[in-house]
């Protein structure tokens, strides 16, 4: 069981008395590797643009975007659970950086990303694809 209390596939029956008999090595491994790729992925998005906070609202801005769903900064403060304080220095310096622009709706001022940073944003999904690809074909999973 997780040390918060919930049941993770290792906990059932049959199944988890094998995974924890036979398999903590390689229970380990797939460990190792899902954290080497979070990591790259992380190291891709830090390249691009910059903390961890600022690769969040970029994204979810993204995502907004392909899902029809603008947000202007209170709706972005609210789904990510930012001040709004800090999420307006930080759109401000991602607007000032070419990362996103700031688009009239109606009364509105929502936040999309620029063509740039759509492009970049591919990119990195192609490297991100290349790095599982990469790490399967090695035959370690």
């Amino acid at each position: 069981m997780s040390t918060d209390g919930r049941k993770t596939i290792y906990d059932s029956d049959a199944a988890g008395a094998v995974c924890r008999d036979v398999c903590p090595d390689l229970r380990q491994e797939v460990q190792e590797q899902i954290i080497e790729c979070l990591n790259r992925f992380y190291r891709l998005e830090k390249d691009m643009w910059g903390k961890p906070v600022e690769a969040l609202i970029v994204r979810t801005v993204v995502q907004g975007r392909l899902q029809n769903r603008l947000y202007d900064l209170s709706a972005l403060s609210e789904v990510l659970g930012l001040p709004i304080g800090t999420l307006h220095r930080k759109v401000a310096d991602l607007v000032e950086a070419g990362y996103l622009r700031r688009e009239k709706r109606g009364k509105s001022v929502c936040l999309a990303p620029t063509d740039d940073t759509c492009g970049t944003l591919d990119q990195s999904f192609e490297d991100m694809i290349g790095a599982l690809r990469r790490l399967y074909e090695k035959g370690r999973v």
